[in-house]
C-alpha cells in the first residue's frame, strides 16, 4: 500500500470523512465570531484556532473509534461494514487510549483556562457516556440524544468562544456564551435526531433502543417544531451580536439556493424528518457550514491585514465543502438564467 493509500485508510478508520468538512466547519464559526463581537484582530487568535481545530479532530476521532468498537455486534447483525471488527480485540482499545493522550497534551500545550478545560473535557465524558458500557446512553432514549448534541456541538462550541477570550485577555460575555450555547445545541439535536430517525428502522431491527426507535415519527413533530424554533431564534440573537452585513447578505442568496434546488433537483428542505423516497436537502446546513464562516473570513479580509491567510487556509482545510457549495451554486444559478430566458423569449 502506498503513502496515499495508508493515509486514506487511517483517515477510513476513524471516519473522517463523517466529521471532517461537515462538523469542523461549523465549530469554527463561533471562533471567527467572537472576534468580531469584541473586535479582536483575527490573525492574533488564527493559530489558537488552527490548534484547537486539532485538538477537536482527536476528539472526534475518539468519538468514532468508541462508536465503531461498541457497535460491533450489531453492526455485524445487519451486515453493515465496520472497520474495528477486523482488529483484534486486545489491539482495538489502543487507538482511543492514544486519543486520549493527545487530547490531554493538547490541553497542556494550549494552556487551556479552567472554563476551557471543562468544556473540552466534557466533550470527551458525554461521549463515553454515549458509547461505553455499563453507560451505553446511546440506547438509554433521550440521555444519547442530550449527549451527542452536546458533545458534538454545545461544549465545542463553548471551548471555542471561551478560549478566544482567554488568548485575547477579555472578559467572556456570558449573554454571548448563552446565545452560542443554545443555538449551538438546538442544531446538535436537530443532526442526531435527524441521523436516529434515519437509523430506526435498523436500530429497531437490531433492538437498539435509541430516543427515535422507540418516539412515533408523527407524534414527534410538534417537538421537531420546537427544537428548529429555538435554533432559530437563538441563531437570530448570535447575528445581531455580530453584527456583520455580510452575513445578513448571505442568508437570501442562500435561501434563494435552496428554492432552486427545490424547483430543479426536487430536493425538499427538510429540518429533521425526511420524506420517504424523495431528495432532500437539510435547512441551513450549508448556511452553516459554508456560508457563515467563509462570510465572516471575507469580511475579516476586506477589514483586517492579514485575515486573508486565514481565509485561504480555511478554504483549504475544506475545500471539499466549498467545492460542493460552489459547484451547486453556479449550477442552479446557470440552470436559473436560462429558465429566464426560456420565459423571456416566451413572453417576446
Amino acid at each position: 500500500m502506498d503513502l496515499k493509500g495508508r493515509i486514506d485508510h487511517s483517515l477510513g478508520a476513524i471516519r473522517a470523512h463523517d466529521w471532517w468538512d461537515h462538523k469542523l466547519p461549523v465549530l469554527l464559526f463561533p471562533a471567527y465570531a467572537t472576534t468580531f463581537v469584541y473586535g479582536i484582530p483575527l490573525y492574533a487568535v488564527a493559530p489558537y484556532c488552527l490548534f484547537l481545530l486539532m485538538a477537536l479532530a482527536v476528539g472526534a476521532a475518539y468519538v468514532s473509534l468508541i462508536n465503531d468498537i461498541t457497535d460491533i455486534d450489531e453492526d455485524l447483525a445487519i451486515g453493515k461494514p465496520n472497520r474495528m471488527a477486523k482488529i483484534h480485540r486486545n489491539v482495538r482499545w489502543m487507538f482511543p487510549i492514544v486519543c486520549i493522550a493527545l487530547g490531554v497534551i493538547a490541553m497542556v500545550l494550549l494552556k487551556m483556562d479552567t472554563i476551557s478545560i471543562i468544556f473540552y473535557s466534557m466533550s470527551w465524558l458525554v461521549f463515553s457516556l454515549y458509547s461505553l458500557r455499563p453507560f451505553r446512553w446511546k440506547t438509554k432514549g433521550v440521555l444519547g440524544v442530550l449527549c451527542d448534541a452536546s458533545g458534538a456541538h454545545m461544549f465545542p462550541s463553548l471551548l471555542m468562544v471561551t478560549m478566544v477570550c482567554h488568548v485575547a485577555n477579555v472578559q467572556i460575555n456570558y449573554t454571548w456564551l448563552i446565545s452560542v450555547a443554545i443555538w449551538s445545541f438546538a442544531f446538535g439535536l436537530r443532526g442526531i435526531l435527524w441521523h436516529q430517525f434515519m437509523d430506526k428502522a435498523n436500530d429497531i431491527q437490531t433492538n437498539t433502543r435509541t430516543f427515535a426507535s422507540k418516539v412515533d415519527t408523527a407524534g414527534f413533530r410538534p417537538v421537531a417544531t420546537i427544537i428548529v424554533i429555538t435554533e432559530l431564534v437563538a441563531f437570530a440573537v448570535v447575528l445581531v451580536y455580530i453584527s456583520q452585513p455580510i452575513l445578513f447578505f448571505l442568508l437570501p442568496v442562500y435561501f434563494a439556493l435552496v428554492g432552486i434546488r427545490f424547483k430543479k433537483y426536487e430536493q425538499y428542505p427538510i429540518f429533521i424528518l425526511a420524506p420517504q423516497n424523495k431528495p432532500w436537502q437539510i435547512t441551513m446546513l450549508d448556511f452553516y457550514q459554508f456560508f457563515l464562516p467563509v462570510g465572516l473570513l471575507v469580511s475579516a479580509a476586506y477589514t483586517q491585514p492579514w485575515a486573508w491567510v486565514v481565509l485561504v487556509i480555511h478554504t483549504l482545510l475544506f475545500h471539499k465543502i466549498a467545492f460542493i457549495a460552489i459547484r451547486d451554486f453556479s449550477m442552479t444559478v446557470r440552470w436559473g438564467y436560462f429558465k429566464l430566458l426560456v420565459a423571456i423569449k416566451r413572453i417576446a
